[in-house]
């Protein structure tokens, strides 16, 4: 059975937080570093503006701080403002700010996000903001896009958003084929889109990808179940693995066979059963369910390391370090969230 081991690190007052290797950092309150050992170097940077969320590119020095449920956002290099992002203000109040980084196979870092409307997705340079998904072409369907994120190998991007009813609704979309044609990212993707009450996707490591629905739609049943499903998007035509759950909330990748399910507190889901192997009662994680947070907007500062299975929370007093320990299994190279 997996175990794990915690420690706690003196820190009133995180309002984000990010891997960097072996440092935690919060890029909101101006770039505070976290190490493990206990050292906090202070930061002097104070953005004259409410942001609350961040995201970054390992090993690149690149960040992005954001509102959550606003219209701005700040790129950073090694913490100092690149340029100002902005999405649309339609339902912004409601659901989460579009935004992604990541690597290119190229190895060129770019930026997915929706500048400028709700429902058009595209794909920036990051350090210049050169969009590489412009096209006079473009007719973008009705979809509120959110929660995005790219597979490890920066092949496929992810939309876990909304369209109205209002239902969640999963899309995947091979990049290459957008960068070539970028009216691809006006329809479905290249998966069956998968429609829900509630939704959350991660990717695992291997780039897998993993959704997790609640209320599906597309059944026949009264009151569908939870399920979880795990795809090769690689092979989009390829059946999925399809295990039931009950509600998970957020998900985040532990190696390539468990996931963190992170509703009201965080468990560990053993994906090859379906079965929580180890949770965490006493810590508090939210009950995001959703790109949708009218209801429920308070979602604790949190970092995932997939790669080097461990993960933080913040509450008021500091931040708790979780280290997940799996038999015959070795941590790989740190992944920053």
């Amino acid at each position: 059975m997996p175990t794990s081991t915690e420690r706690r690190l003196q820190a009133p007052g995180v309002r984000s937080l990010v891997w960097d290797e072996d440092v935690l950092v919060d890029w909101v309150a101006g770039g505070s570093r976290y190490g493990l050992d206990g050292e906090v170097p202070e930061s002097r940077v104070r953005y004259a503006y409410p942001f609350d969320a961040a995201v970054s590119l390992a090993g690149t020095g690149y960040s992005v701080i954001y509102t959550r449920l606003g219209t701005k956002g700040l790129v950073l290099k090694d913490g100092q403002v690149v340029r100002e992002i902005n999405r649309s203000f339609y339902h912004a109040h409601v659901y989460e700010y579009p935004i992604a980084l990541f690597r290119l196979p190229t190895g060129r870092t770019v930026l997915a996000h929706c500048p400028t409307d709700y429902c058009c997705l595209d794909i920036e340079d990051l350090a210049t903001g050169e969009v590489l998904t412009n096209s006079s072409d473009r007719k973008p369907s009705d979809i509120f896009h959110s929660r995005l994120a790219a597979s490890p190998d920066g092949r496929f991007l992810l939309s876990a958003g909304w369209v109205w009813h209002p239902v969640d609704c999963v899309s995947v979309y091979d990049i290459e084929e957008v960068l070539a044609d970028p009216t691809r990212l006006d329809g479905p993707g290249i998966c069956p889109q998968a429609v829900a009450e509630e939704s959350s996707a991660t990717y695992f490591p291997d780039g897998r990808l993993t959704v997790a629905l609640l209320g599906n739609i597309e059944s026949d049943k009264a009151n569908p179940p939870g399920e979880l499903r795990i795809c090769d998007v690689s092979q989009p035509d390829s059946p999925c693995l399809v295990l039931p759950t009950g509600r998970l909330g957020s998900l985040a990748a532990i190696g390539d066979d468990h996931l963190l399910a992170f509703y009201g507190h965080p468990r560990l889901i053993e994906v090859r059963s379906g079965k929580e192997v180890l949770n965490w009662p006493h810590l508090r994680s939210g009950t995001q369910t959703s790109s949708i947070m009218m209801t429920d907007p308070e979602v604790p500062p949190m970092a995932v390391d997939s790669s080097r299975r461990r993960f933080a929370i913040a509450d008021a007093q500091g931040i708790v370090v979780v280290q997940v320990e799996l038999e015959d299994s070795e941590p790989t190279s740190s992944t920053d969230r």
